[in-house]
């Protein structure tokens, strides 16, 4: 179709829909404003950010070649992705900047874009009401919100998978003019979100082969050869990795299935446990309301009577999921209209996919909130199924009933996210120990922003330039490779960690820690100055001359941080030509 006669259409719609078009545009502008209020200032940029941060910056400053063959690891383990959010996030530091906002906007941009497309997702089913109405709960949910405020490669996921659905049922679609090029759209997608996440791996793939399977395009077989050479092209730093290093990768791929692989019957207590915590982390996504992620910091684990109070809202959270689930299916034989009847189906599919993932996790891992970017559109699908029974269309009471619910799974979300943000608003204000969180970005939102973290390197790098000294620090293992990777931007290279053997005359030393985990006194050591930070505290110190080994640590000592070695042993494209 001819570009003019495609903008010409598109201004006869929204000539036709001004109303629609306004209401939407002024729904994702709110949802921008959640996503972008102070985004640089409350950036999250721990462990995870920094390594990827120092990974993917020699790409940025010298050249592409410098980028790894590999993506994040499995779970800590030896197995890894492919490398495509790493490309993703040396797309945004080359065009927004070479710094953690910089590299963090890839997530920001993808998580505004996923608002209109989950708009448009949802109207290959659902009426423009209904549609607009999940729009609502989709741009203020304070789970997607606090997931799009930072970079970590789960949280390009609901853009990601959003895109490969959609795609694929216009892929699919007997009416789509252009159905090949969207299927070949499609397979480019679901490749890169295979790349993602060790979950959407195993889930996305899989439904869209057998969703394809079911649909049964109809494809020229050049088609076909285009779609294998789009999956081998994406997946090429991969294999390349996998060919010079004598099929590595693929073999811990083969060690992670055997481990994960569950057993042979079907546990009754923790497809009990799948379907409850399934249900209430929805419950979380729909309103803002955590049934279940508050028990434990550390440990989301299924104890016995663990959950607290709210039995109301758990048979409530049960009762949507499970009446939205049951409602699917029913639509599925009901719906005579292909396109309509095809997207029922696919959602049927990434529930059921998504679901005994879920079952097999639960079977013997610990669980995760972030495992549910996964399926958070569907999770707000399932309720939105639920909603068309009040057919909001139908009459002026219906849309008013449905008009209501819509603003109060929104004002809930508010309600929820107002308390996070006042949190966050004053970098210094005083925090304890036991309400920091760093498993995951929930239950407990009290972070370590990026701005006090900025607070803290401009008072270390003061010390630095009155006098030149190397600098050593101590501070948790979350937070010491984000300290360094902001010191090194500013010429303030890593020499070594502070030990016996690296106690110097000159040198400046620093230990950070929570502000109620006072730092004391030690024999070795002498106090200079304690300064507070938020919930931390940074005290400058120096060791006695007792101790001391020696007057300078020479720069030919320089070691390499611990993130530092981690990424020196990733391949990258320039080693392949060496």
């Amino acid at each position: 179709m001819p570009l003019s006669s495609v903008r010409e259409r598109l201004f006869r719609n929204i000539n036709a829909n001004w109303r629609d078009v306004l209401v939407i545009s002024l729904v994702v502008c709110a949802g921008v404003f959640l996503r972008t209020y102070h985004f640089s200032d409350w950036l999250h940029f721990e462990l995870d950010q920094a390594f990827d941060y120092d990974l993917v910056s020699p790409a940025v400053g010298h050249s592409p070649l410098d980028l790894p063959l590999l993506g994040p690891n499995v779970g800590g383990g030896l197995l890894r992705l492919g490398p495509a959010f790493y490309y993703m996030e040396y797309v945004a530091a080359t065009v927004f900047g070479n710094t953690p906002t910089g590299h963090a906007m890839n997530v920001l941009i993808l998580s505004i874009l996923s608002m209109p497309l989950f708009y448009l997702f949802c109207r290959r089913y659902f009426s423009r009401t209904e549609s607009v109405g999940l729009l609502a709960v989709f741009s203020s949910s304070l789970y997607l919100v606090m997931y799009s405020r930072f970079s970590w490669s789960p949280n390009v996921l609901p853009f990601l998978i959003l895109l490969s659905f959609y795609t694929l049922l216009r892929g699919v679609s007997r009416k789509e003019r252009y159905s090949a090029r969207w299927f070949l759209f499609s397979v480019g997608a679901v490749t890169l979100t295979s790349q993602i996440h060790f979950n959407s791996f195993l889930v996305v793939p899989l439904v869209a082969v057998i969703f394809t399977a079911i649909s049964r395009p109809r494809f020229h077989w050049k088609v076909w050869v285009a779609a294998l050479a789009i999956v081998l092209i994406i997946y090429s730093p991969v294999i390349a990795n996998d060919i010079v290093t004598n099929r590595e990768n693929l073999h811990y791929l083969k060690e992670k299935f055997a481990k994960t692989s569950p057993g042979s019957f079907i546990m009754p207590d923790t497809l009990v446990q799948t379907v409850e915590y399934g249900a209430y982390e929805s419950f979380f996504i729909n309103t803002g309301r955590d049934l279940i992620n508050g028990i434990k910091l550390k440990d989301y684990g299924f104890e016995p009577g663990a959950y607290g109070d709210s039995f109301g809202l758990k048979i409530l959270a049960l009762a949507l999921v499970l009446s939205g689930s049951v409602i699917l299916i029913v639509r599925i034989f009901r719906e005579h209209d292909a396109d309509r009847k095809n997207f029922l189906i696919l959602i049927l599919l990434w529930l059921a996919v998504s679901f005994y993932l879920i079952y097999t996790i639960a079977d013997g891992y610990r669980m995760y909130p972030r495992f549910f970017l996964l399926i958070a559109p569907l999770s707000i699908l399932l309720y939105g199924f639920v909603l068309t029974l009040v057919g909001p269309e139908k009459s002026r009471v219906r849309l008013v009933a449905f008009s209501i619910v819509i603003l109060t799974l929104v004002g809930l979300n508010m309600q929820a996210i107002f308390p996070v943000f006042s949190r966050l608003q004053d970098d210094t204000a005083p925090t304890t120990r036991g309400e920091i969180e760093m498993g995951d970005i929930f239950p407990n939102t009290n972070r370590i922003t990026f701005g006090e973290q900025r607070l803290i390197v401009d008072y270390i790098a003061s010390k630095h330039d009155a006098n030149g000294y190397p600098v050593y620090i101590n501070a948790k293992p979350e937070y010491e490779p984000v300290f360094w990777a902001l010191l090194e931007r500013r010429g303030i290279r890593y020499h070594d960690e502070i030990r016996d053997s690296s106690l110097y005359v000159e040198g400046n030393y620093f230990d950070i820690r929570y502000a109620d985990d006072s730092f004391g006194t030690d024999s070795k050591f002498t106090i200079l100055e304690q300064r507070p930070f938020g919930a931390l505290t940074v005290t400058f110190f120096k060791p006695l001359e007792k101790v001391i080994v020696g007057t300078r640590q020479s720069d030919a000592d320089q070691k390499r941080s611990v993130v530092m070695s981690d990424i020196s042993k990733l391949r990258t494209w320039r080693s392949l030509f060496r």
